[in-house]
C-alpha cells in the first residue's frame, strides 16, 4: 500500500504544520523559565495534561469518556511510547552533546517509514526517502560545530528517543480513525512521575511558573493535539518530516527573543530542511489524482 493513499493528504500537512509553528516557542519558554530540566519536566508534563483535559472537554464535552474508552491498547502503548521520547531526549541531552542528540532525533521520520512499513505496509514512494536524506544532512550541517564523539550510551539514548517518535507517529497512525489525543495528555502524567522521582527542586518563581503556565496549558495541548490529528491523513514518515522544522525555527525565537543570532551554517542547514520538505510536498500534490469533478468542487 503506498503511503500517497491517504484519505486526504493536505488536511494532515495542515495539522502537522500548524503544529509545529505552534510548538517552535517552546525551546525559548523553556530557556526563559531557566529551571534544571527534570523541575522543567514535571511542571511540563503536569500542565500539560491539565491543559489537555480542557482542550479535550471542548472537543468531546460528555463523551470524553467514551474517547478515552475507544483507545483501547492503542491508547497505553501510545502514552507509553510518547512519555518514553520525552524522557529519553532529556535524559540523552544530559549525556551526550545536544548537537549529537539533535541529529540522531532527525532520523525519527526514517525510523517512522521503515517502522510504517513492517507494521502498516506503507511503502514511502523515492521522493519521501530522498526528503528525509536531505533534511537530516540540513539538521547536521545546523548543529555540526556542536557534534563530537561524546559519550556511546547517550548516543544510543537519542537513537532510542528517535526510534521512540518515530514509532508513535506509526501507532498513531495505526489506530485511525480512533482519536489518540487523550493517551497523548496522559503520558505528561508518566513523565511528570518520573520527573518526580529525579528532580532535587520542583519549586519556581511565580514568573518562571507564568512562562511554564503559558507553555503546559496552551502550547503544547494545542500543538500536540494537532501533531497527533496529521497521521491520520498523511504518512507517519512525512509527519515526522515536517516535525524537523522544530530545529529549524526553534532557533530564530531565541534570535528574537534572546538576541542569541544563529550562525551561517545554521541558516544555511534550516534552508536545506525547508527546501527538503517543499520538495516532498508539492511532487506529493502533483502525484495525487485531479479531481474528476471539477464543476461540484466549486
Amino acid at each position: 500500500m503506498s503511503t500517497d493513499s491517504a484519505a486526504d493528504p493536505v488536511k494532515g500537512l495542515t495539522f502537522a504544520v500548524l503544529g509545529i509553528l505552534i510548538l517552535t516557542p517552546d525551546t525559548v519558554l523553556m530557556r526563559m523559565v531557566g529551571a534544571d530540566a527534570w523541575t522543567i519536566l514535571f511542571w511540563r508534563g503536569v500542565l500539560m495534561t491539565v491543559g489537555y483535559v480542557g482542550l479535550l472537554v471542548l472537543r468531546y464535552r460528555l463523551g470524553l469518556p467514551a474517547a478515552v474508552a475507544a483507545m483501547g491498547t492503542h491508547g497505553a502503548l501510545v502514552t507509553a511510547l510518547f512519555a518514553l521520547n520525552t524522557i529519553l531526549f532529556v535524559v540523552a541531552v544530559a549525556t551526550t552533546t545536544v548537537a549529537n542528540t539533535l541529529v540522531i532525533m532527525a532520523a525519527a521520520p526514517l525510523f517512522a517509514a521503515l517502522i510504517g512499513r513492517m507494521v502498516l505496509g506503507e511503502r514511502p514512494p523515492m521522493r519521501t526517502w530522498m526528503a528525509i536524506l536531505v533534511a537530516i544532512a540540513g539538521i547536521a550541517l545546523i548543529v555540526g560545530d556542536g557534534l563530537s564523539v561524546g559519550t556511546w550510551i547517550g548516543d544510543l539514548i537519542a537513537l532510542a528517543a528517535a526510534i521512540a517518535l518515530g514509532g508513535h507517529f506509526v501507532l498513531v497512525r495505526a489506530a485511525r480513525p480512533v482519536d489518540m489525543m487523550p493517551a497523548v495528555g496522559l503520558s505528561g502524567l508518566l513523565v511528570a512521575a518520573v520527573a518526580l522521582i529525579a528532580a532535587d527542586s520542583l519549586t519556581l518563581t511565580p514568573v518562571q511558573f507564568g512562562w511554564m503556565a503559558l507553555l503546559g496549558l496552551l502550547i503544547l495541548p494545542v500543538s500536540f493535539g494537532l501533531l497527533t490529528l496529521a497521521p491520520i491523513y498523511l504518512s507517519a514518515a512525512e509527519v515526522g518530516l515536517v516535525v524537523l522544522l522544530e530545529t529549524v525555527l526553534g532557533p530564530l525565537w531565541v534570535w528574537l527573543v534572546m538576541g542569541e543570532e544563529p550562525s551561517r551554517n545554521a541558516l544555511v542547514g534550516g534552508a536545506i530542511v525547508i527546501a527538503a520538505l517543499v520538495m516532498n510536498f508539492v511532487l506529493k500534490r502533483r502525484s495525487l489524482p485531479a479531481d474528476p469533478h471539477p464543476e461540484a468542487s466549486r
